[in-house]
């Protein structure tokens, strides 16, 4: 038997009650409707729900307060007039979309909170961490793509007042893949962008003595994103991680000793 809650079944289930089937398609779904009981059952649950919401929900115009919010957007509105009861037509298709209306709207004000709490939230480090949670949704955790330090240096230099130190650590497993540019205190910083296996690191190197980026001993947690600190005698160093803490504690050593003068790494 077919599964009669499948996304494509209940799309066309949707469509048949809206009336956007045409008639081939209408036979064709009686006919499986026919051969599967479990299908007919599901078409008139969401019919007797249709009518159920007709009687319930009737549609009302939209709030003049609404209105007036919407026109000073500048988009046009208009105000629709009130229906009877009987009227309306709330189909199963309305009804999923009413409620994915809903939880867009949810997500929008969840987010919006979250930027709000971000934005409260003082310090360098949280503010790249929040740097490193939008490049990584957005799947651009670079503006310039490339493992060769030689192509990454010159064009963070052309956009950034502080010289970047890129090393290589390919040998240890976190491999250059591109840089990009972080806003600290309304200055473009350079970002360095390390990759291990399916996870990044983005270093954001910063004038030393630079508030908020000074290091704080332990690694960090801040929005479930990991974040170490440190700082050398030319630059101070805020790494944001999805890594794990052991593991970003091994590119931070690493990262430090490849920064080290031939004079100060240890004999081979």
């Amino acid at each position: 038997m077919n599964d009669p809650t499948s996304d494509d079944r209940i799309l066309r289930l949707n469509a048949a009650i809206d009336g956007e089937l045409d008639a081939s398609s209408w036979l064709e779904l009686e006919r499986e409707m026919g051969a599967d009981p479990a299908l007919a059952a599901e078409y008139r649950r969401l019919e007797a729900l249709r009518a159920s919401m007709a009687r319930l929900a009737p549609r009302e115009p939209a709030p003049k307060t609404l209105a007036d919010r919407i026109a000073a957007l500048g988009a046009p509105v208009a105000q629709a007039a009130p229906m009877p009861v009987s009227r309306p037509a709330w189909s199963g298709a309305r009804i999923l979309a009413l409620a994915a209306s809903v939880a867009v709207i949810a997500f929008a004000t969840g987010a919006g909170l979250t930027a709000l709490r971000q934005s409260a939230t003082p310090g360098v480090a949280a503010g790249l961490v929040s740097d490193f949670a939008r490049a990584s949704i957005a799947g651009q955790p670079y503006d310039v793509g490339s493992s060769d330090r030689h192509t990454v240096k010159p064009w963070l230099a052309g956009r950034t007042t502080v010289s970047a130190a890129i090393v290589d650590l390919a040998a240890q497993g976190f491999p250059l893949s591109g840089g990009r540019i972080a806003i600290v205190d309304r200055i473009p910083a350079p970002t360095l962008v390390y990759r291990h296996n399916e996870h990044l690191v983005a270093v954001t190197e910063l004038p030393p003595g630079s508030e908020g980026a000074r290091a704080g001993g332990s690694i960090q947690t801040i929005d479930g994103y990991h974040v170490a600190r440190w700082s050398d005698a030319n630059l101070a160093y805020v790494a944001v991680s999805d890594m794990d803490e052991e593991t970003l504690a091994e590119f931070v050593a690493a990262f430090r000793q490849a920064e080290k003068p031939a004079s100060e790494a240890p004999a081979k």
